[in-house]
């Protein structure tokens, strides 16, 4: 071929498969996740100007308009009212503004009291004097004022759109949907495909030079893999509001200005986390981002210790892939992007496996304290991280029974080791059980699901035994497993089984178990055990090609499967804080008041500080947002009835897309004067 012909088709190439990649982006948005951000508007105006209230947007198409309706109850005798609407997600849109029919549009305009705009976990907050300062364009009989500045993200490209969480994002969702879901980009693929045909020889030529040198090919990829994890955490890492636990964790058990006892406070988390978080925001500022940031340093470096973990026993191939499916895990990635100790246990839980069996081949003193120490640390972090130590020990004593290898002076040292981490348990566990009163009881009762994964387990157990001669014959024969995979692979499906069934027998006594809480102590293991399997297929030259296939399908489902942790999002706490601090300053000459203060986490997010509500302290404007540990707007309406109030007299502010919600999302605002302009 031509140079100027191979010139003329590179160059066709690289802008045909950024242009389809950019089309293809565009045109299926839910491959891209959460591309958009949660928009919700809400106006307080006069009930007389209410009915013909709207907001317009530009949007691609076509501009279109969304018209408000009342929150406030239909018989209500306050003049004033609140008209809300959430913009759906999957439309962009830019330029908002507030539509009003021209003929009394002036008027209108002056009976708006205050336009609140939540576009994802920022508040937009205009006051009465702000919203006469739009810009008026009329159109079609309509006055549309233009809501400046409404945007969640500055970016390069799209700078204007009010529900576009930036092009750092888009480019994060969009080539990670590019890698995981190629059939979406099929046109994209056959011109790489194009470019990899007509430069084939530099291509074999990079590929024989990485095969060359596996070691530093290996670190590379390592590096790549622990990089894009980091990235896949970082990005939106605190886009939502933390949720009650991040926020108890933040606000009380990690709080530096409190006393250290304060790590004591949450009764299902003993207080190793909370003492490296009280720790973290000493150094680097008590703040959400913060605070955040730590989780998300956590999960990545889950990715390299379960590398460490896998590569001595399955090779730099496996760990690889192990590695992988934790970097891509939506789960994984949802645990890291919370201030809670869970992705902790993930970090954990492989270091304390390679310093077992670094005890099991060489039972020294130094080698029970490398496995000591990070076990305190799972111990204290989370109860079923003793749970963990109790199946570690099992195994140790399940596998010296079966080589045949039991000595009670190795039993009884490696026992001693457990001790101490049992004892390092003790502080929390009594100060809880005799000074707290907790009973370590949770409501996690076994059902049928967990039942029938006992029986699962218990049956897999029996089948061993009583074919475990037939077992060890057949991997004799095919060297499937070679030195200490064999115990290896055995541990990456005994501990879950043996975590799941300790939580389960225990649960009948002191109910405590929960899928969720298994999770992040075992997924490690999941993926180590996934990636064995393609690496036992893989080692077979007729199956070989079916390998690269399964990691790709193993990838793609464990990334879209949607995290089944309350990551953030689920209360908005910030968001709600925010409006009442924004609303109660725009209204200086109007004493207010919220029903449930938390002066403690109104400083965390540097809110200001509003007196708490008493029955005989006389206020005009009582704010109620649900306490953080009451999630459900019902619980909300309780309050009410309880101090006696009127509910008719309740403004309803919704910030959440999802209206109207149960469990949140919802800010009363209720008004104890007849309201008068």
């Amino acid at each position: 071929m031509r140079k100027i012909f191979k010139i003329i088709i590179t160059a066709v190439c690289v802008i045909g498969g950024i242009g389809s990649f950019l089309y293809l982006c565009l045109r299926n948005r839910d491959t891209l996740g959460e591309y958009y951000a949660r928009s919700s508007i809400n106006v307080e105006i006069e009930r007389q100007y209410a009915g013909n209230i709207a907001i317009a947007v530009e949007t691609a198409p076509d501009p279109c308009s969304y018209w408000l309706s009342p929150t406030t109850m239909p018989d209500s005798d306050l003049e004033t009212v609140v008209m809300h609407k959430s913009i759906p997600l999957k439309r962009p849109y830019w330029n908002p503004a507030v539509q009003l029919p021209a003929k009394d549009s002036e008027e209108a305009l002056q009976a708006i009291d205050s336009i609140a705009f939540f576009v994802g976990n920022k508040l937009h907050y205009f006051s009465h004097e702000e919203v006469q300062q739009f810009r008026r364009a009329d159109k079609d009989g309509y006055s549309l004022y233009y809501i400046p500045g409404v945007y969640y993200e500055k970016s390069l490209v799209f700078k204007n759109w009010s529900n576009y969480y930036g092009d750092v994002n888009f480019g994060i969702k969009a080539l990670t949907a590019f890698l995981i879901f190629p059939a979406r980009f099929i046109p994209v693929y056959l011109l790489l495909g194009l470019l990899l045909f007509m430069y084939r020889k530099q291509a074999a030529a990079l590929y024989a030079a990485a095969l060359e040198n596996k070691k530093l090919t290996g670190a590379v990829l390592l590096v790549v893999i622990a990089a894009a994890g980091f990235v896949l955490r970082w990005n939106g890492y605190v886009r939502h509001s933390g949720w009650t636990d991040e926020i108890f964790s933040a606000v009380h058990a990690g709080n530096p200005a409190l006393p250290f006892i304060s790590t004591f406070s949450d009764p299902g988390n003993p207080p190793f986390y909370f003492i490296l978080l009280r720790y973290w925001f000493a150094i680097f500022g008590w703040s959400e981002e913060s605070g955040t940031m730590l989780s998300v340093l956590l999960g990545t470096f889950s990715i390299i210790s379960l590398y460490l973990l896998v590569k001595p026993f399955w090779g730099r191939k496996a760990a690889l892939c192990a590695a992988l499916f934790a970097a891509f895990s939506g789960f994984s990635i949802g645990y890291s992007r919370e201030m809670r100790g869970y992705i902790l246990e993930m970090a954990l839980a492989p270091i304390i496996t390679m310093a077992l069996f670094g005890f099991i081949k060489k039972p020294s003193l130094k080698n029970l304290a490398l496995y000591v120490l990070p076990s305190i640390g799972m111990a204290n972090t989370h109860y079923y991280g003793i749970l963990f130590i109790m199946a570690n020990f099992a195994f140790y004593i399940a596998l010296a029974l079966y080589r045949r290898q039991w000595q009670w002076k190795k039993a009884l040292f490696f026992f001693a080791g457990n001790v101490v981490i049992a004892m390092s348990f003790m502080p929390f566990f009594l100060y809880m059980l005799l000074i707290k009163g907790y009973n370590f009881s949770r409501e996690f009762r076994p059902g049928a699901g967990h039942s029938l994964v006992f029986a699962v387990i218990v049956l897999f157990i029996a089948a061993f035994f009583i074919f475990r001669k037939d077992i060890e014959k057949k991997n004799a024969e095919n060297s499937i497993l070679r030195g200490d995979q064999a115990p290896f692979a055995a541990y990456l499906l005994l501990i879950p089984a043996f975590t799941f069934t300790l939580a389960y027998l225990i649960s009948f006594v002191k109910p405590m178990i929960a899928f969720r809480y298994l999770w992040p102590i075992n997924a490690p293991y999941c993926f180590a055990l996934v990636a064995a399997g393609i690496f036992c297929i893989q080692a077979r030259q007729k199956l070989k090609f079916i390998a690269p296939l399964l990691v790709y399908m193993v990838v793609a489902g464990l990334h879209g499967i949607i995290p089944d942790i309350p990551s953030g999002g689920t209360e908005g706490y910030k968001e709600a804080r925010a409006y009442i601090a924004a609303d109660a300053a725009a209204h200086p000459e109007k004493r207010a008041a919220m029903l449930d203060n938390h002066p403690a986490n109104a400083a965390y997010y540097r809110y200001p500080n509003l007196p708490s509500f008493s029955e005989d302290g006389w206020v005009d404007v009582l704010y109620i947002y649900n306490d953080v540990f009451e999630m459900h707007e019902q619980n909300m309406y309780e309050k009410v009835r309880e101090w006696g109030f009127d509910d008719r007299r309740i403004l309803k502010i919704y910030f959440d897309y999802d209206y109207p919600r149960e469990d949140g999302g919802v800010i009363f605002k209720y008004l104890r004067y007849i309201q008068k302009r």
